[in-house]
């Protein structure tokens, strides 16, 4: 892995003296044509080099303050021109009503170099949109109530672990909301029950599934210059993910699809409905139809890949929302209250028993998860690429293709325009009867047809957990607790960086 690591670095070290040497000297003048307010680039042949090395949201949400009166602003995601949106309708615009002229992220990862990129967040144009109809039944609410058990087994494997453990002892509820993740996308995506949450110890999977994810200066870095050097990375052949890695999550599918095959077994699961897609494909080219994908079937390569983002887009984002969540939840104990009299009420007309439509009967709950991903968004910018002339509405400035859309979704949720005292932990804000929150001003999860196509799986899963947990424990600040918590600035991802320590207490059953 060391050496795999090193290469890495040779390779993108080398890749920055070949931007330094070999980009045209010129000024980054572009916004100067506009009559438009823009942020100065700190160098004029790169740009920023150095935005790398920033916390996200922090460096995010310090220019949105810069203009607190205009819509939009323009600024430089390294050379590149990006257009920031501040304003809610706009917002709406963009993803939504004006969709057709910008429906990529700024994302674009060689599938002939990197075997688990076949899937939605890397797609584009009819790709993504054939991929798109395709997955989007898998997260129907049938579907989610299939994969429920899953869930719930997970959930209860978590609280077997806080209940061997001391009365008021302290551990880090990030690091086990991260194992409680991981738990989870192992059994619906990867098909393996583990029981992570006990006998982390014991699981390569759980050891290579956080390296992958590990935050790193050199991901971070990677990542940009990806998104800037794409047709060059293609040309050198570099590769997102470490090839022993790429195998370790090839293998581990393709011995369940195996066992699964050879035994007639059918689980209901992430996995089980990417097969069912692939066989469809499969017996559709057999019949010599037209390939349902313009780049070829629904394939081997395409099933690995989606499961593998549903690692990456699931394991980090929860482990860090609910690590939040309890953290908040720690700070005011009257909050824990108040849910575990709902998940009591809810399950006393349930029979006892967490249901599918139990928990969407948790309506305060609902309201205590908006507010977290309101507070820390796992993502503080969303971004898209301008994909034809765009005139931005009410205005006369039309902008060429190739320019970015940054939506600044931490900047718009710390709004007190929107959401007042927008620093304290007020669940209340999303009480369906206010209807006070602005449309496009709450997007953590993306929006339009671009926005995360398992939003609904992760808030179930979210849900879960935090409801079995307060059913049984209390959680509580200790002098180990950090206030306020230190972000984690090696990755775009809004985590903590130290974790977050709570003690936990056994409710009187």
């Amino acid at each position: 892995m060391e050496s795999n690591a090193l290469s890495y670095v040779v390779q993108t070290i080398l890749l920055t003296v070949t931007l330094l040497l070999f980009r045209k000297l010129v000024k980054l003048n572009f916004w100067k044509q506009f009559d438009i307010p823009f942020v100065e680039a700190p160098l004029p042949v790169i740009g920023d080099p150095l935005l790398f090395l920033k916390t996200p949201h922090i460096a995010s949400l310090r220019l949105y303050k810069q203009f607190p009166t205009e819509r939009f602003y323009g600024r430089y995601n390294l050379r590149k021109p990006t257009l920031v949106v501040r304003d809610p309708a706009l917002v709406e615009s963009v993803t939504i009503k004006d969709f057709s002229h910008m429906n990529n992220r700024n994302i674009g990862l060689d599938p002939d170099n990197n075997k688990l990129s076949k899937h939605l967040v890397n797609y584009r144009d009819e790709k993504w949109r054939a991929l798109r109809n395709k997955l989007t039944p898998t997260f129907s609410s049938g579907k989610l109530k299939g994969m429920q058990p899953q869930l719930i087994k997970c959930a209860e494997s978590l609280v077997k672990f806080l209940s061997n453990l001391k009365q008021g002892e302290v551990i880090d509820m990030k690091e086990i909301s991260g194992r409680f993740a991981v738990d989870v996308v192992s059994s619906c995506a990867f098909g393996l029950d583990l029981d992570i949450i006990n006998h982390p110890e014991e699981n390569k999977f759980y050891e290579v599934g956080i390296k992958v994810f590990q935050p790193s200066y050199f991901l971070k870095y990677f990542t940009l210059l990806q998104q800037y050097l794409a047709p060059l990375f293609k040309k050198l052949r570099v590769r997102a993910v470490d090839k022993k890695l790429e195998e370790f999550f090839i293998d581990a599918i393709d011995k369940t699809v195996k066992y699964r095959e050879e035994n007639k077994a059918n689980r209901q699961d992430f996995l089980q409905l990417l097969y069912d897609l692939k066989k469809k494909d499969d017996e559709l080219l057999k019949k010599g139809e037209p390939k349902p994908l313009d780049d070829g079937v629904f394939d081997h390569t395409t099933l690995v890949s989606n499961a593998f983002i549903f690692l990456g887009a699931g394991y980090e984002t929860t482990a860090t929302t609910l690590g939040f969540l309890f953290y908040e939840l720690a700070k005011q104990p009257s909050l824990q209250d108040k849910i575990y009299r709902e998940v009591m009420t809810v399950l006393g007309k349930h029979g006892g028993n967490l249901t599918f439509d139990a928990v969407g009967e948790l309506n305060y709950l609902d309201q205590v998860v908006a507010e977290t991903l309101r507070m820390y968004p796992p993502l503080a910018v969303m971004d898209r690429q301008i994909d034809k002339d765009y005139q931005i509405p009410g205005t006369n400035v039309v902008l060429p293709a190739g320019v970015l859309v940054f939506i600044p979704v931490y900047g718009l949720q710390h709004d007190p325009q929107y959401f007042p005292e927008p620093d304290k932990f007020i669940p209340e804000r999303f009480d369906p009867a206010l209807n006070s929150v602005v449309k496009g001003s709450y997007v953590p999860f993306g929006s339009g047809p671009r926005m995360c196509i398992a939003a609904r799986f992760a808030t179930l899963e979210i849900k879960i957990c935090v409801a079995m947990v307060m059913k049984h424990f209390k959680v509580a600040t200790t002098p180990r607790t950090e206030i306020p918590i230190e972000f984690e600035h090696r990755t775009f991802v809004v985590t903590q960086k130290n974790g977050v320590w709570l003690s936990v207490e056994k409710r009187n059953e």
